[in-house]
């Protein structure tokens, strides 16, 4: 009976077609399984891209590089991560001279959270200043690809600076700021006269400002130390640095004073020009003899500023001295002349200007 199939002897021709079938069948299932492979590979290695983009070259990578650089004091490599608005010469103490030196930086902190929107992406991480936390938010903008693949960030800001104020002289044309000499810009119109304003911005940390120090005859006061805190709604003291007369100008200017008074004194006139000492003499001068002044009591001063700069006042209202003399009282030629004490005590009121340049001391009695 036939069944249908053929049998085939050892000794009967294969067709070429039964042949191929095999080879063909393993074709199509190798490019299947290549194609496979090929998608595999392209999505494992999407995922790679993706992965490495995230962590390696994410939006947080630019905000821990700076501030890592905030926490080391590197204020130079700060600068070229951020987009910054300061420059000319507002930029002193955005040095690594300055804040190298600066204690109370930042310590440390942790990225909180990343979150990005099309070309853009916000980093918000908690950073410690002192023992406190203070979270920012910094804002950053895609720029374009690295190596093709991966995304560049560049970090727009907030850059955490705050402007130290100081209102210092006018003549002021540098201080001292962490040990390093910081030149001060022109500012403007200060307070009062003689002084000016001027605004230094800073980075978080400590700083110590000295002025110049002293002349022999005015100073600039003490050194002062600001914090800056990170925390931009916390308050931020600022620097006064005036011309102030030293107590070796009051101590100078008294001496000078009391020289003149004494030369004052020294005359025989009851009224010399010039002086505090003031009085009159009744009679003719053949009937006027030994004149004389003599101090009854010291002055005691008091030394003030005025609204004038390096301009200061020397004052005393305490001083008693007296005007003696013998006048004649006969009136008759003919007899012999009748001498009597006549004596005038006067409350002295001492006023002189003494005017402070550098090492530059005048002394003008009123």
């Amino acid at each position: 009976m036939e069944t249908g199939a053929t049998e085939l002897s050892a000794d009967a021709p294969v067709s070429a077609d039964v042949l191929r079938a095999p080879s063909k069948a393993r074709r199509v299932r190798a490019t299947a399984l290549g194609g496979a492979g090929v998608l595999i590979v392209l999505i494992a290695g999407f995922v790679t891209v993706n992965v490495v983009n995230t962590s390696a070259f994410g939006p947080h990578r630019p905000v821990e590089a700076y501030l890592d650089a905030l926490v080391a004091g590197d204020a130079d490599l700060s600068r070229t991560l951020i987009s910054s608005g300061v420059g000319g010469d507002e930029d002193a103490l955005l040095s690594d001279a300055v804040y190298g030196e600066a204690g109370g930086r930042l310590s440390g902190y942790e990225v909180q959270e990343v979150s990005t929107t099309d070309g853009t992406a916000t980093v918000t991480a908690d950073v410690v200043q002192g023992g406190l936390t203070t979270s920012i938010d910094f804002t950053l903008t895609r720029t374009g690809r690295a190596v093709l693949l991966f995304d560049e960030w560049r970090l727009d800001g907030p850059e955490p600076v705050r402007d130290i104020s100081m209102v210092v002289a006018e003549d002021l044309q540098a201080v001292t700021v962490n040990g390093a000499e910081v030149a001060l810009p022109s500012g403007g119109t200060g307070p009062y006269a003689g002084l000016r304003s001027v605004a230094l911005p800073a980075l978080p940390g400590d700083y110590v400002v000295s002025p110049p120090a002293p002349s022999t005859y005015q100073s600039y006061g003490d050194e002062q130390r600001i914090t800056v805190s990170v925390d931009a709604d916390s308050a931020l003291s600022g620097v006064l640095f005036r011309a102030e007369a030293t107590p070796a100008a009051e101590s100078e200017a008294i001496a000078r004073v009391t020289e003149r008074l004494a030369a004052c004194l020294a005359s025989t006139e009851p009224a010399p020009g010039g002086c505090p000492n003031r009085s009159f003499m009744f009679g003719d001068p053949e009937d006027v003899r030994s004149p004389r002044w003599t101090l009854d009591r010291e002055p005691t001063f008091v030394f003030e500023e005025s609204y004038e700069p390096g301009v200061y006042g020397l004052r005393s209202v305490d001083a008693e001295a007296t005007f003696s003399y013998e006048r004649n009282t006969e009136f008759d030629r003919t007899k012999p002349p009748r001498w009597e004490r006549a004596e005038d005590t006067q409350t002295l009121l001492i006023s002189a200007t003494v005017t402070v340049t550098g090492e530059e001391l005048q002394v003008e009695l009123d």
